[in-house]
């Protein structure tokens, strides 16, 4: 299959080599002038280029244009690696891919305000830097979180969205029906509570007999972040998130609680944007794990139904599958 920018291979994610493309001279983004940090397994190193709000890692793979461009958007906490089941897929499909991670999550930049204007520029911007022809449409890909962002994206830029696909997105569950997670998300608003849950559960990851214990669990995909049902793994899986928690703990404790401060992931602050979506015409595809606990369908599916049945917007549920489906 002909490459455009790094490739991915099935199952994982190779090491990108520079672009041949790249233009220094282009105001909107620059490449950095220096490399981003070492992070050698505990993220995807990309390549990078430097942002408004800083320097941003990224990998673009597939065939080159006119195929289709699909632009994959992470959850909170979450990097280019959330993809690495599927990017090698849809790029084997035919489908450019373009993966990045948001400011303050993976290898990229956490300066500025971390909020959903920040991140709908980020994507406008990476779009510009990799060379995106302003008038080519694209087809947004947004995990959780991600699904905020790529919903905020096409309301802004229609013109630039051909179709949206949420996966279990944020910003429609309810409060009153989660009473337990808006609290949960409050106290996470501290620095310590913050650091003491990113501590509980990475070492955890941490140790083996925590991780096959994991392992029988029916919800193994709302605790790892990477794939473990297969027993082989868990070591594998242990020792990344060990790393990466040692990572966060010097980095990106204060970006995730930033960005729970001011991101709307509760329907009282995002619905109306939902709402706005099911009047436009961009074309949305929902999926949803039917064990996912983290954003569960049964507290959403109320304002799903209301807002786009009349629309004609389609809903997949996966059997068996949780907050981590993408990985599964």
């Amino acid at each position: 299959m002909p490459a455009f920018g790094p490739t991915l291979g099935p199952g994982h994610l190779s090491q990108p080599q520079p672009d041949p493309n790249s233009n220094p001279g282009t105001p909107a983004a620059t490449p950095a002038a220096r490399k981003p940090p070492r992070a050698s397994g505990r993220f995807v190193r990309g390549q990078c280029v430097r942002l408004a709000c800083g320097e941003v890692n990224y990998l673009l793979m597939g065939p080159p244009i006119p195929a289709p461009l699909i632009v994959c958007i992470h959850g909170l906490n979450g990097c280019i690696s959330s993809f690495e089941s599927v990017a090698p897929r849809l790029a084997e499909s035919g489908f450019r891919v373009l993966c990045f991670d948001l400011y303050g999550f993976g290898l990229s930049a956490a300066r500025g305000r971390l909020d959903l204007g920040t991140y709908v520029n980020q994507v406008s911007s990476l779009l510009q830097a990799v060379k995106v022809p302003p008038t080519e449409k694209v087809l947004l890909f947004g995990f959780s979180m991600g699904g905020v962002i790529a919903v905020e994206f096409a309301l802004r830029y229609p013109e630039r969205v051909a179709k949206l696909l949420l996966v279990a997105p944020g910003g429609l569950l309810q409060r009153s029906k989660t009473p337990c997670q808006p609290l949960l998300f409050g106290c996470l608003r501290t620095r310590l509570g913050g650091v003491l849950l990113a501590a509980a559960t990475s070492l955890a990851c941490c140790c083996s007999c925590c991780a096959r214990r994991a392992l029988a669990g029916d919800k193994l995909a709302d605790r790892f972040e990477l794939d473990v049902r297969e027993p082989e793994k868990f070591k594998s899986v242990a020792r990344q998130n060990g790393e990466r928690f040692l990572w966060d703990l010097r980095r990106s404790v204060n970006s995730y609680l930033r960005v729970l401060r001011r991101m709307p992931l509760w329907s009282q602050d995002f619905q109306d944007s939902y709402a706005r979506l099911a009047r436009g015409s961009v074309p949305t595809l929902f999926i949803w794990g039917d064990s996912d606990c983290t954003v569960p369908f049964s507290e959403a599916e109320h304002a799903v139904r209301d807002l786009f049945s009349p629309a004609g917007v389609s809903c997949c549920m996966l059997p068996e599958s949780g907050h981590g489906l993408l990985l599964e």
